[in-house]
């Protein structure tokens, strides 16, 4: 309990003020993979949610890769449950704000077990689909042939990385907006300050589909962390 009083009391990189509810889900993010793309706001902005905007930096828009690995998934008071805890994720996303509260918004959410798509859909309303998410030692790879979603890349060494604004504001986001039905919703997060590297990366294949945005080419930048600890609330009807 000592480790999330210490999460709840690191507040400073938040833009907006904790829940008042009590957080539901705990889990840690592994080996978390940044890849980032600057993109023309045409691509993608008739593509998220009514009822947010897109959010800039320095009037640019940007569409997001990540993939890691969660750890240790429970439910408050409840302990982590061996296989169900335990699975690997990619993600692409955009960044989105809606009244004054900056946040993300999700293009696709894979995951490489079944389980997880079902429990996911049906309590917290997130659309997973399952992919063929392989992690060996510095390799990663995923398949999706349904959405034609396909990666393959190697990690090489890390770099000390001195975090720019621009480094901030892609990965300091504490808010997830998705429609729950006919209702927008917001996922609270909270964690730590996120502790990234630079990367060395080989991309041998890349394909996923933003909007009207391909990601085929290399990233705009690269960012990873080990390891974070993460709160999460649930769904929030904005």
């Amino acid at each position: 309990m000592n480790s999330i009083n210490q999460i709840l009391a690191h507040t400073q990189q938040r833009k907006y003020p904790l829940p008042l509810e009590k957080w539901k889900y705990y889990q840690e993010w592994h080996q978390t993979l940044f890849f980032h793309w600057e993109v023309p706001a045409y691509f993608i902005e008739s593509y998220i949610p009514a009822g947010v905007q897109l959010d800039t930096h320095n009037n640019n828009t940007w569409v997001s890769l990540v993939a890691f690995e969660v750890k240790n998934m429970r439910l408050r008071n409840l302990p982590s449950l061996p296989y169900i805890s335990n699975f690997r994720e990619i993600n692409v996303r955009t960044y989105v704000i809606k009244d004054g509260i900056p946040g993300i918004y999700l293009f696709s959410i894979e995951t490489d077990k079944l389980i997880q798509v079902i429990l996911s859909r049906i309590l917290i309303n997130l659309p997973y689909q399952k992919s063929e998410i392989h992690y060996h030692g510095t390799k990663l790879s995923s398949k999706n042939e349904s959405l034609k979603h396909f990666l393959d890349i190697s990690m090489g060494e890390q770099k000390e990385l001195e975090k720019t604004d621009l480094d901030v504001w892609l990965t300091e986001r504490h808010a997830l907006y998705e429609y729950c039905g006919r209702d927008l919703c917001r996922f609270d997060i909270h964690h730590k300050e996120w502790n990234l590297k630079g990367l060395e990366v080989e991309i041998k294949e890349i394909f996923y589909q933003a909007g009207k945005f391909i990601v085929s080419t290399y990233p705009d930048k690269v960012q990873y962390a080990n390891k974070l600890e993460v709160l999460l609330w649930g769904k929030r009807i904005v």
